[in-house]
């Protein structure tokens, strides 16, 4: 399982939610390393599809009549990640239509058991 927290507030986004990470490709993102335009390719987000879709998320994009808008972390108000439901985007190789709801990695800690002893940033940071 998957633990997405926010940076700046080192809170879990998605308790007690199975949440599915995409590559611009629309495939499971498996380990952080995984890109989806190729080995050389820096993926700076990750990316999430409508089906199966967090409640917090899914509230936002209910207020915006499904069209467009920005994620922020619910508890700290950081801006996280997007949303774009009307317009197909294309990924940096041209070839795949990225999915609608990206996140911006530099902004969240992803953990998953392989990585989550070596992870501690959030930990050290409240240590403080």
């Amino acid at each position: 399982m998957i633990e997405i927290k926010c940076k700046h507030c080192c809170k879990n986004l998605f308790p007690n939610e199975d949440v599915t990470l995409l590559t611009s490709h629309n495939t499971n993102k498996s380990d952080i390393e995984h890109t989806g335009c190729g080995p050389n390719f820096v993926e700076h987000f990750v990316y999430m599809s409508t089906e199966n879709v967090p409640t917090w998320i899914q509230e936002i994009i209910d207020q915006t009549s499904w069209i467009k808008g920005r994620l922020n972390c619910p508890f700290c108000n950081t801006r996280i990640g997007s949303f774009n439901l009307v317009v197909d985007t294309k990924c940096s190789c041209g070839t795949c239509i990225v999915p609608p709801i990206k996140l911006i990695q530099s902004k969240l800690d992803i953990l998953n058991e392989s990585n989550k002893k070596h992870y501690t940033y959030c930990q050290t940071r409240i240590a403080r």
